[in-house]
C-alpha cells in the first residue's frame, strides 16, 4: 500500500524544477535532488538518526538528465519506504540510484538534446521563414510538452514500479524515436535550403520569357530540394551523423553563394 500520497509526489515533481539551482562540481545535482525529495524523506523517516542518514545519503554525487530525474526520485522514494520497513539495506538504494541515473542520463540526453531539440528548432525555422510572429511560443510549447510529461509522469512510474520502472520506459522505443526525429530534421533542412533562398538563374532569364521565369525558378528550387533530400537520405542510411549532414548542408549553401548560384 502506498505511503506517500499523490499530492506529495506532484509536489516533489514541481520541486524537481530546481534540481540544478545548486549545481556544483562536487555533487553535481545532489543538493537539488535532496531538496526535491525532502518532503518524501520527512514523511518516511521520523526525526532523528534515520532521517539525518537519509539526508547524507542523498548528498552523494548525482547527475542525470533533468527531465528524467523524477523517475529516479520516484524509485528512490519507493526504496526509502522499503528501507523504513526494514526490507532492504542502504546499499540497495545507493546501487540502484547510481545505475538508474546513468541509464536516464543516456536516454534523456539522446532523446532531448540530440534529437528532439534540433527537430523542434527546425520546425520553428519553417514558421519563422513564413514570418509567423508566434514562432517562439510554438517552439517553447512544442519542445516542453514531452518534457513536462516525463517530469510529472516519471515520479509516479518510479514510485509505483520501483526498480521495474525500466519496463515502462522500454515501451516508448526511444532508439526508433531518435532515428525518426533525426531523419525528420535532416529532411526539413534539405527542403528549407533551396526553397528559402533566391536562386540566381541567368540561364532561365536568357532562355525563358519573363512570364515563365517564376515557374522555371520554382522548378529549379523543387529539383534542388529533391536532390538534397535524396543525398541526405543516402548519407543517413550510410550512418553519417545528422549533425554532420546539417553542417555539410550549410557549407554547401555557402559554396553555392560564393559561386553566385545562391543569393
Amino acid at each position: 500500500m502506498r505511503t506517500l500520497p499523490r499530492t506529495l509526489l506532484a509536489r516533489i515533481a514541481f520541486r524537481s524544477f530546481f534540481l540544478q539551482a545548486s549545481w556544483n562540481y562536487r555533487g553535481m545535482m545532489s543538493m537539488g535532488f535532496l531538496y526535491a525529495i525532502r518532503p518524501g524523506i520527512d514523511q518516511l523517516h521520523s526525526p532523528g538518526p534515520a532521517r539525518e542518514a537519509a539526508y547524507l545519503r542523498h548528498l552523494e554525487y548525482f547527475n542525470t538528465n533533468p527531465y528524467f530525474s523524477s523517475v529516479v526520485m520516484g524509485v528512490t522514494l519507493a526504496l526509502e519506504e522499503r528501507l523504513s520497513r526494514g526490507e532492504i539495506g542502504e546499499e540497495v538504494i545507493h546501487d540502484t540510484k547510481e545505475g538508474l541515473m546513468t541509464a536516464c542520463a543516456a536516454i534523456g540526453d539522446g532523446l532531448f538534446w540530440d534529437s528532439w531539440r534540433p527537430f523542434v528548432a527546425t520546425v520553428a525555422l519553417v514558421f519563422a521563414l513564413g514570418n509567423f510572429l508566434l514562432t517562439p511560443l510554438i517552439f517553447l510549447a512544442l519542445y516542453n510538452l514531452p518534457h513536462l510529461y516525463f517530469r510529472f509522469a516519471g515520479i509516479f512510474w518510479g514510485y509505483r514500479e520501483g526498480t521495474h520502472v525500466i519496463r515502462s520506459l522500454r515501451q516508448f522505443q526511444f532508439p526508433q524515436i531518435r532515428q525518426t526525429l533525426r531523419l525528420g530534421t535532416m529532411v526539413l533542412l534539405a527542403y528549407l535550403i533551396p526553397n528559402h533562398v533566391n536562386v540566381h538563374t541567368p540561364f532561365l532569364l536568357t532562355n525563358l520569357p519573363l512570364e515563365y521565369f517564376y515557374f522555371g525558378e520554382k522548378v529549379v528550387q523543387g529539383f534542388g530540394a529533391l536532390l538534397l533530400v535524396t543525398l541526405g537520405t543516402f548519407a543517413y542510411r550510410a550512418r553519417v551523423d545528422v549533425l554532420l549532414i546539417s553542417f555539410l548542408l550549410m557549407i554547401f549553401a555557402l559554396v553555392l553563394y560564393h559561386w553566385g548560384i545562391l543569393i
